[in-house]
């Protein structure tokens, strides 16, 4: 089995999807219209960031969670069926003709994202894709969300992490497996696999991609590039398929995770 990790936000598609479940939320009377406002301004922050981006991730994260908080899980997740309605027409012309091909070639894609799990579900729904992984709040004994994250993938060690997690559980290696990410947050999970992909990357990726030797591509070579990967089945050879990379694989270090909870099964099937 080859594993095809996926990055959402402007990989997937056009903008940032968790700002379409805080909007129906806010329409609804459900989140406070001061906070929103103040989790677009932190991520339009975060986003411009750059090279600096680690250090604001936690300012970004932490402003969702406060949004958030209080929140019925049961209505978010009603919520993100609406808002998945009013917004799925912005997925990338790329993207279904990208899954299709993994399809064909085998490949298992996987959904990683640092958007919320609610909406990663409604399009992974659309795309027919069984393993995701968002941003996730727990839950208090009322069942509304607390400001405690149990995974937050916007940290690069634990997206590479969930990858390298499900990887092994699904018996796949990471040697032959794809991934695609469009930010300098993706490049522990680029470096982790055998064929990186920068899409349409941020300058601060795409130094990084020139430097360790990485596909760069957009929207009209993405798909191109996937079918380039040759024979249908995993392990096949052929004269078209770029041989994985021979660089080792960045580390992901333990400790960057052991403070999260994560329930690979509640959302991998």
């Amino acid at each position: 089995m080859n594993i095809a990790a996926l990055d959402v936000d402007g990989t997937l598609y056009e903008g940032t999807l968790g700002f379409s479940l805080l909007d129906e939320l806010r329409s609804s009377g459900l989140v406070d219209p001061v906070a929103v406002r103040h989790v677009r301004d932190t991520m339009g922050a975060h986003r411009a960031a750059g090279a600096r981006f680690r250090d604001t991730t936690g300012r970004a994260s932490a402003a969702y969670a406060r949004a958030m908080e209080g929140v019925r899980h049961e209505d978010a997740v009603r919520a993100s069926h609406a808002a998945w309605r009013k917004v799925r027409h912005r997925l990338l012309a790329s993207t279904v003709p990208l899954v299709e091909s993994l399809r064909r070639r085998r490949f298992t894609p996987v959904l990683l994202s640092g958007s919320p799990q609610e909406m990663i579900d409604r399009m992974a729904g659309e795309l027919g894709i069984a393993h995701r992984f968002g941003m996730r709040l727990a839950t208090g004994p009322d069942g509304t969300y607390t400001h405690r994250f149990l995974t937050l993938p916007a940290v690069p060690e634990v997206k590479a992490e969930l990858l390298c997690t499900l990887a092994a559980r699904l018996g796949a290696g990471l040697g032959t497996a794809l991934a695609v990410g469009n930010s300098a947050s993706d490049r522990v999970l680029l470096g982790a696999v055998g064929h990186p992909v920068a899409f349409e990357p941020d300058d601060t990726l795409r130094a990084l991609a020139h430097g360790a030797g990485w596909t760069i591509a957009d929207r009209h070579t993405l798909v191109p590039l996937v079918n380039a990967l040759g024979a249908s089945s995993p392990g096949a050879s052929s004269p078209r398929t770029p041989a994985p990379s021979t660089r080792r694989p960045v580390p992901v270090p333990a400790q960057a995770v052991s403070r999260l909870e994560r329930n690979l099964h509640a959302h991998s099937s």
